[in-house]
């Protein structure tokens, strides 16, 4: 099965004590005196049609370039309109694209970008530890990792990665978006962008396996009515998953294009927003008020529409 991403799931051993990583808490940094909100830049801007509404993605070209200009020239030749999330799976990802490997040959790999080397400059701390990373925080609204100079996105609910094959520079047309934090996959995937409006209808595709071995022989063997049987049946599991279009909204007439911002993650409204999902010790109905922590994927970072 193409490019089917690994569902081994990360086993943490239980301890008895908070884990170094979590146990510092840094203090958080002085916030500088900047806008609370950015507008999405259209060309960055991606507007998929899936049948319950408008999913909105932004992409992030500094952190994955290659990934974004083939995904520039995927949407320009209209690759993902009428496909299908044809691999959602509870608790895991929705992967789209073209579901079998000859469909995409005609394009070449891409080479792997799942991190680079930058400068902590624009980076904002978390402001507390992190189990998967030795340092968690944010830049331009997209959770990232670091490690020394070395920086990722992370795969949070909502970000928009590459599926690929085992070995790395694999990947090529098939994008995948996590439904629940897959922290495991950091480092291990590229990832390009995140949904900054309408996660909620990717959460309501419905969940459909790729095919097993036998099903996929049945579809492209010799016994055409078995074949034909197969067909209809896969159809009719992807049907409510179908894209009915992807485009940059920078390719809209500019009056008709919908303009988004968001938070800007080194604002203080950022830094307030953070505080308040860190510390619930205010709420009387808690008997243990949860640990002063808070999780790099929870709350993401907030989008909006501006030009309703």
């Amino acid at each position: 099965m193409k490019r089917a991403l690994a569902l081994t799931a990360l086993a943490l051993a239980a301890c008895g004590s908070v884990p170094a990583s979590l146990a510092a808490a840094p203090a958080l940094p002085a916030v500088s005196d900047v806008p609370a909100w950015r507008a999405v830049a259209p060309e960055n801007l991606i507007l998929m049609e899936v049948p319950t509404g408008t999913v909105a993605i932004e992409l992030f070209p500094e952190a994955a370039p290659v990934h974004v200009a083939r995904l520039r020239e995927l949407l320009a030749e209209g690759f993902y309109d009428g496909e299908y999330f044809y691999r959602v799976i509870d608790g895991h990802v929705a992967q789209a694209g073209r579901e079998f490997e000859m469909a995409s040959k005609a394009w070449q790999p891409v080479p792997f970008e799942a991190e680079r080397a930058v400068s902590a400059d624009g980076f904002t701390p978390l402001g507390n530890g992190d189990l998967f990373a030795p340092e968690a925080g944010h830049r331009a609204g997209f959770a990232v990792g670091r490690d020394g100079t070395q920086e990722w996105l992370m795969n949070c609910p909502g970000a928009l990665g590459m599926a690929r094959d085992d070995a790395p520079d694999t990947g090529n047309t098939e994008i995948y978006i996590p439904l629940q934090p897959r922290r495991y996959l950091d480092r291990n995937y590229t990832i390009f962008g995140r949904v900054i409006a309408g996660m909620e209808h990717i959460h309501r595709l419905p969940r459909v396996d790729p095919l097993t071995e036998e099903e996929t022989n049945a579809l492209f063997g010799e016994d055409e009515p078995l074949a034909y049987q197969m067909s209809q049946y896969r159809r009719s599991k992807n049907e409510y998953n179908v894209i009915t279009s992807a485009k940059f909204a920078s390719s809209l007439p500019e009056a008709e294009r919908p303009a988004y911002v968001v938070m800007d993650t080194a604002s203080a409204d950022w830094a307030a927003l953070k505080e308040s999902k860190r510390d619930y010790s205010g709420i009387a109905a808690f008997i243990a008020p949860p640990v002063n922590q808070l999780d790099i994927c929870s709350p993401p970072v907030p989008a909006r529409k501006v030009n309703e």
